[in-house]
């Protein structure tokens, strides 16, 4: 399988994962409400290219609670996450 936009991670988890682990995974909370809130809003979010351009100095760095990183991804408390690697 091609991995070509976000999207085609979710059909490659559920062709690779336990049905269980995957609904696990792909579940939310009670009415799933802010599943789908959060799912319209990255549906609208569009990422430009850029190509043939100079990136040479391209940094991802930023600062969180005056913090530096080098890349700003932050998980939040995730449970059985050992079972996701298996």
């Amino acid at each position: 399988m091609i991995i070509s936009a976000s999207t085609d991670y979710r059909a490659a988890a559920e062709s690779r994962l336990p049905p269980f682990l995957f609904h696990y995974i792909d579940g939310g909370a009670y009415a799933e409400h802010t599943l789908k809130r959060n799912t319209a809003d990255l549906a609208d979010i569009a990422l430009r290219q850029r190509v043939l351009r100079d990136m040479s100095s391209l940094s991802l760095e930023t600062e969180l609670f005056g913090e530096k990183l080098a890349m700003p991804v932050a998980l939040a408390p995730v449970g059985l996450t050992g079972m996701y690697a298996r």
